[in-house]
């Protein structure tokens, strides 16, 4: 920065301030004010009174690490469940007590979702969970070898670091991964199973995925390797299958990719089978290796039904709509929960996998009203439109929203509903903006499908205005 700008920010780099923090910010950090400029304090707390380092400086902003907690009120500051919070970069707000992150969450929101200009009522209260803990249904661990002793680590990455953490116990992930994990460690050095270092090219493992139905107690393990030459394949799964019952396979998806992608596009069945089954609401869903599917299942459920009634509103439960469409439909979950409201429903995804796993479960299922599309959505969605003229679409895309293309396609369409399903508030008030202009937001209900982290899931209504007339 140049020093006219440094002359006008009221701190320097690596100074000691005092600080009252206000409120969470969407990371892992606290929002603060040093005269009237923000600072970020990484776990800090509302109501902290707190000494912090200046580690960053920005022309708006400073983000500070706490060398001294002064003072903390004990209803925003809790101990927390795991030992290794302060470093691990799997959690960002596991300090604060439950309902107290609850509370941040709606904060957050109302500040995002402020430009909207919402009326009253809109934005619902976010949704909690009954239970905040052990509840991620897959865990997906890089791994390391240690030099001299060959040991492997699996674990999360230190907040900010590329420096890997050995996690034994995680208090928000099903509690039959720590000791699949820990019988994989044990027998990779038994095997002679190495780490793949990017840097040397040297080894072969890259991560450590398990996933496990929660109404089924179906586990699947997932060995990410740069190639499928293990010479002890067969061996090293017949010991882990051994030790673990609840396993009903063991896979290696092979990844020769260089970005931070986890899974390639080839995936092996070492033993067993290569998917598990999950149970939602008397329906049986085939979920493979590298499908995705949402890690809350309690959550999920309480989703669905969200979803369902937001369709439904005050219809009664016999009203069938002409066609529903899902877009970004994954293994179908949305699509066969909503099959029965529909005359017809088109899903759309474009990771093959998702698809196969979802025209089998609508097999399982013996749901026959159901068609699923293998193309990008982009691509696809005009062309989807004008052939099916469905009334309802469902919007559920990855953190990055939805292309304009998109929406521009559903503004110029005969839509009459719909419903955007977000994990990003961010790109959501985007899509919003542009929805707008056709559509009216009638109700957005964020539900909390991430306890102890900041991240945010949002339901939004929205409902043709009537007096726009479509292209």
């Amino acid at each position: 920065m140049s020093k006219s700008t440094l002359q006008n920010i009221p701190v320097s780099a690596d100074e000691i301030i005092d600080l009252e923090i206000d409120s969470m910010a969407y990371d892992n950090s606290a929002v603060a004010r040093y005269k009237d400029f923000i600072v970020f304090v990484d776990r800090g707390a509302p109501q902290d009174s707190v000494q912090a380092q200046i580690t960053t400086l920005r022309p708006n902003y400073a983000r500070a690490k706490i060398t001294e907690i002064k003072k903390s009120n004990p209803a925003y500051r809790t101990e927390t469940l795991c030992k290794l919070f302060k470093i691990c970069g799997g959690c960002q707000w596991q300090h604060l007590p439950y309902e107290k992150q609850l509370e941040q969450k709606d904060l957050l929101l109302r500040n995002f979702f402020s430009k909207l200009n919402l009326a009253d009522g809109v934005l619902k209260n976010i949704s909690g969970a009954e239970n905040p803990w052990h509840y991620r249904n897959k865990v997906q661990y890089p791994v390391r070898t240690t030099e001299n002793t060959n040991r492997l680590k699996a674990g999360y990455f230190e907040w900010h670091s590329n420096d890997l953490i050995n996690i034994k116990y995680c208090p928000i992930q099903n509690s039959l991964f720590d000791n699949i994990v820990e019988t994989v460690r044990e027998l990779a050095l038994k095997y002679k199973i190495i780490a793949y270092n990017s840097k040397n090219k040297t080894g072969w493992l890259r991560h450590i995925c398990v996933r496990i139905g929660e109404n089924t107690n179906e586990a699947l393990l997932t060995l990410v390797a740069v190639n499928e030459n293990l010479s002890c394949s067969q061996d090293f799964a017949d010991e882990v299958m051994n030790r673990h019952s609840e396993l009903a396979g063991i896979c290696i998806n092979i990844n020769t990719n260089t970005t931070n992608v986890i899974y390639g596009s080839k995936t092996k069945v070492l033993k067993g089978r290569g998917y598990i089954f999950e149970k939602i609401d008397n329906l049986k869903f085939k979920i493979s290796a590298t499908s995705f599917f949402q890690v809350n299942t309690p959550q999920t459920i309480k989703l669905l039904n969200i979803i369902e009634d937001m369709i439904m509103g005050d219809a009664s439960p016999e009203r069938l709509y002409g066609g529903i469409l899902d877009a970004y439909c994954g293994v179908g979950l949305i699509s066969l929960f909503l099959a029965k409201h529909a005359t017809q429903v088109i899903g759309i995804e474009e990771i093959k996998q998702s698809i196969d796993d979802a025209i089998s479960s609508a097999k399982e299922n013996n749901i026959q009203n159901v068609i699923f599309i293998n193309v990008k959505v982009e691509n696809k969605i005009k062309d989807v439109l004008e052939k099916y003229k469905p009334e309802v679409i469902i919007l559920d895309p990855p953190r990055i929203g939805c292309n304009k293309k998109i929406l521009e396609s559903i503004c110029n369409s005969g839509i009459k509903k719909i419903i955007y399903v977000s994990c990003n508030p961010s790109t959501l008030v985007r899509d919003l903006e542009i929805l707008n202009k056709s559509y009216e937001i009638k109700s957005i209900q964020p539900i909390d499908m991430f306890p102890h982290t900041y991240h945010i899931e949002d339901i939004v209504l929205l409902e043709r205005i009537t007096t726009y007339v479509h292209k």
